[in-house]
């Protein structure tokens, strides 16, 4: 009895331990940025907006945000061409809607500045800076969407919407029924490596050889370990959205997931419900026990990008992020949990 005792404290331990070890110490070495110069700066628009109920001269920010306009009334809020003769009717129902008020009001008093998140993108595109120094830095902006989309990524701009990171217990996300596990990452906390990871999404879209589960989910981990890249301070669980049960809960299970996923015949699998069961965000994995976090594709998926960087040294980064053939990357990786 006593025994077995000793040896499950003894078992515990090491998984923390290892826990603790995967989760800091997994991601690409951290260079020395010191030297690359950049500066970032997130405009507020959302201001500027819904400072038209005020003063209704939408010619200056049409001046003022000649990309941002079109593309916020098209495809953020759905009012149609910003330059359309009737526009400023259409859109002052949107500014003096009472909910869009108070929203607006709320997103003015929970960020009533930006430099904390300025300084995280600073810190993150100064990275990209280093691995490839002629891309450009997008331009940021601050939106409220009326609680559609969060990051809005279009050629040289990056659109963040306030709205959709004001806490999770925003009375607002109750309103809509938005569920909690969703809720849990709609914090400030959570803005700038959601840019970083939209960004990357964007860059480097998913151009597999074949469209199967496995592509995806080493795709995934393939993004995930770019953000890790442009975020090292970051460790892998915050990198995941993970909480540290979840994380650990992962690390203690990894053979289990992966045998599942062989046992299931799913890793080939080129169905669409299939593949994102694994990817998709939810209370757990479908099939899998409900202590499982969701997207646990993605956490097996980042293991094989880590496990093949490891095995290939001279393999960087931009070689990983050009790199669509995912059959060759869980080969090469030798991944057997």
């Amino acid at each position: 009895m006593y025994l077995n005792y000793y040896k499950n404290i003894s078992r515990n331990i090491l998984i923390l331990l290892f826990t603790f070890l995967v989760s800091c110490n997994s991601g690409p070495k951290k260079p020395d940025t010191s030297d690359i110069q950049l500066e970032v700066k997130i405009l507020r628009f959302d201001q500027e907006l819904f400072a038209l109920k005020q003063n209704p001269d939408i010619n200056q920010l049409r001046k003022r945000y000649i990309d941002v306009l079109p593309m916020y009334s098209n495809k953020v809020i759905g009012l149609g061409d910003s330059n359309d003769p009737n526009y400023m009717e259409y859109l002052n129902k949107f500014l003096n809607d009472s909910t869009m008020t108070l929203v607006a009001n709320r997103v003015s008093e929970a960020f009533p500045s930006l430099e904390k998140e300025e300084s995280e993108l600073k810190d993150a595109f100064k990275y990209l800076k280093y691995y490839y120094p002629s891309k450009p830095v997008p331009n940021f902006y601050a939106q409220i969407s009326g609680f559609n989309q969060s990051i809005v990524v279009a050629e040289n701009l990056v659109g963040i919407s306030l709205d959709k990171y004001l806490g999770e217990d925003c009375e607002f996300y109750s309103y809509l029924g938005t569920p909690m596990y969703a809720r849990e990452n709609m914090i400030p906390e959570r803005i700038s490596q959601d840019v970083v990871l939209a960004y990357g999404l964007t860059e480097f879209p998913f151009q597999p050889l074949k469209d199967d589960l496995i592509s995806n989910m080493i795709y995934q981990g393939k993004i995930r370990y770019f953000v890790q890249a442009m975020m090292p301070d970051k460790n892998e669980s915050d990198i995941l959205k993970y909480s540290e049960s979840e994380f650990e809960w992962c690390v203690e299970n990894q053979e289990l997931m992966w045998g599942y996923v062989i046992e299931q015949k799913h890793l080939f699998s080129t169905d669409y419900r299939t593949i994102i069961k694994y990817i998709n965000d939810g209370p757990f994995t479908p099939g899998m026990p409900q202590e499982s976090p969701s997207r646990t594709g993605i956490w097996l998926g980042l293991q094989i990008v880590k496990q093949y960087m490891n095995k290939h040294e001279g393999f960087t980064l931009v070689d990983l992020m050009k790199e669509n053939d995912y059959g060759m990357l869980l080969r090469e990786s030798g991944y057997q949990p």
